[in-house]
């Protein structure tokens, strides 16, 4: 099934608020800050909404199928919406939509009760490492450029963000993205944390605002999406996810970013309730054999 042109919406999907007392941050590869030092300079969001897409003004229909169609910076900005001004859904594809938006909620809500001692476990390990915040967040971008604040576990020292300058030289992507398989700057639990991916636990809760989904392309930073290629907007079609094609290859660092982006691409072209059962199976495979980096 193609849902590149599709998304269904939830009436909880806007930007989430998170407490003040909660630690801010940086991704795998980024730097880690303090929650009250957040912010998104107004022409950041103005390279993601001109990076991305155009919001349409009704429903959550997203990008179209063909990359060739989506707007570079600096064309006709309503040429987007004027291609789907007719455009109207199957029906088969909103139910799927909605067993898929229905199955996010179940589970991560399942799983936010049944893991909750080992949130307690997690959070108490990185309190007692530095004695700093046990959370961070960061903005990302999600559907249709849609910006939203997304949650983890700390992993890094409290100072990251001072610390990647210096570190820049040594990124290992060859894209708009910072990865470091080594980064100095990771603690001892955040080693053990992101081996067996536990940092991510948190994101259940931005599934469950509406956010994110438990399957879907990774969000990205807006920095990233602003020197995205005009090919790679297509993954914005849907809600980002805690879990991707990307996410379950073997070696996944050593892939190219445009290789990355393919698999991306793959999920939105072949998207299937069987496809998404598929991908969370196997990605409990790699969390258990503790693969994360």
């Amino acid at each position: 099934m193609d849902i590149a042109g599709t998304e269904l919406g939830s009436a909880g999907a806007g930007t989430q608020e998170l407490p003040r007392d909660v630690a801010g941050g940086d991704d795998r590869g980024g730097s880690e800050r303090p929650i009250g030092n957040e912010s998104f300079a107004p022409a950041e969001a103005a390279q993601v909404a001109e990076a991305v897409c155009r919001q349409m003004e009704a429903g959550e229909l997203a990008l179209a199928a063909d990359s060739a169609s989506i707007p570079a910076p600096g064309h006709d900005p309503d040429a987007f919406e004027r291609e789907f001004r007719d455009f109207e859904l199957e029906l088969s594809t909103l139910v799927r939509l909605s067993l898929k938006r229905a199955f996010d909620v179940l589970a991560s809500a399942a799983a936010l009760l049944v893991l909750l001692p080992l949130f307690l476990l997690v959070a108490a390990l990185i309190k007692l490492t530095d004695g700093g915040p046990i959370f961070f967040f960061q903005r990302r971008v999600g559907l249709r450029g849609q910006t939203f604040r997304m949650l983890k576990f700390r992993s890094m020292v409290i100072h990251a963000e001072r610390l990647r300058p210096r570190l820049e030289v040594r990124n290992e992507s060859n894209g708009p993205v910072f990865k470091m398989r080594l980064d100095p700057r990771v603690t001892r639990v955040g080693r053990f944390i992101r081996r067996y991916s536990l940092d991510e636990l948190p994101q259940l809760i931005n599934v469950l605002a509406g956010d994110m989904s438990i399957v879907g392309p990774r969000p990205s930073l807006p920095s990233e999406v602003a020197r995205y290629e005009p090919w790679q907007y297509r993954r914005f079609a849907v809600r980002p996810g805690l879990t991707c094609f990307w996410q379950v290859c073997p070696r996944r660092y050593l892939i190219s970013f445009d290789e990355w982006m393919r698999l991306d691409l793959k999920y939105v072209d072949d998207w299937s309730l069987r496809l998404d059962l598929d991908l969370i199976r196997r990605t409990l495979g790699v969390v258990l054999r503790g693969t994360g980096e």
